[in-house]
């Protein structure tokens, strides 16, 4: 593995652990988090907490892309563009198109420079990635 797919990986890694410090809260404690993000507390609140289950999923998912981006191309990828992209995304929206609160783009900013930084680190991989011997050839 070249050393731009090792930092790909521990980014990803990171990634997952930044995740965590909104899983946490999203789960346990939503009403903490709302409010230090200045954002108003939602009746009933298990939608937050929906969100923050989703997010734990989500995050999981990355893991195969995070031990392996050669073996996990798709998922290595998706990991950028389909979560990450998505993410940003849909809260940058939410926030400058659609009037959701300022607080959402917390959100927005941790997805936009986790899937720059990934995006440059696995495209950089793949193309340094040196071409697979046959088992014959060994």
């Amino acid at each position: 593995m070249n050393s731009y797919a090792k930092w790909f990986c521990r980014v990803v890694w990171l990634g997952i652990v930044v995740n965590m410090f909104f899983i946490i809260p999203l789960c346990f404690f939503p009403e903490v988090l709302l409010s230090l993000l200045k954002m108003r507390i939602p009746v009933p609140i298990i939608w937050v907490r929906a969100a923050g289950l989703l997010l734990l999923e989500l995050s999981i998912l990355y893991i195969p892309g995070a031990i392996d981006p050669y073996r996990y191309k798709a998922t290595a990828w998706m990991s950028v563009f389909l979560t990450r992209g998505a993410g940003a995304t849909f809260f940058l929206s939410a926030v400058l198109f659609f009037g959701q609160e300022l607080g959402f783009l917390t959100i927005a900013l941790v997805d936009v420079f986790f899937m720059i930084v990934q995006g440059i680190l696995l495209f950089l991989a793949m193309r340094n990635q040196q071409p697979e011997m046959p088992e014959t050839a060994q």
